[in-house]
């Protein structure tokens, strides 16, 4: 179970994630990403991942799938705070240089300025 709070700024939606991101999550996280990363006069998704619970492969599976959309909309999806565990995945599978990737709230405001009003 997970829930996705949106933060609307410029261009710019930041997303929060809490709770798990596995299998049975999937579905729902898939849609509910695709339809933040459609939106109209969005040019960039920011996934805070700070309170992501457990964590499989499936999970990541959708945000290589939504950044690759993306992309061919002419988006970026950009990874925050991705929780220690979650790091330590996209390590793992080789796949953490694929998304560009924020440590801090404030090393993201200087990369996309749009986040801090």
């Amino acid at each position: 179970m997970f829930t996705l709070q949106a933060e609307s700024h410029k261009n710019v939606i930041v997303l929060r994630y809490l709770g798990d991101m596995q299998l049975p999550d999937v579905p729902q996280f898939s849609r509910q990403l695709d339809e933040h990363l459609l939106t109209p006069g969005i040019k960039q998704v920011v996934l805070d991942l700070s309170h992501v619970g457990k964590v499989d492969t499936s999970g990541l599976g959708v945000l290589v799938s939504a950044s690759t959309k993306s992309r061919g909309h002419g988006r970026r999806l950009v990874l925050l705070m991705p929780a220690p565990h979650v790091a330590d995945l996209l390590k793992k599978v080789e796949i953490e240089g694929f998304f560009p990737t924020f440590d801090t709230e404030e090393e993201l405001k200087g990369y996309i300025p749009d986040t801090a009003d």
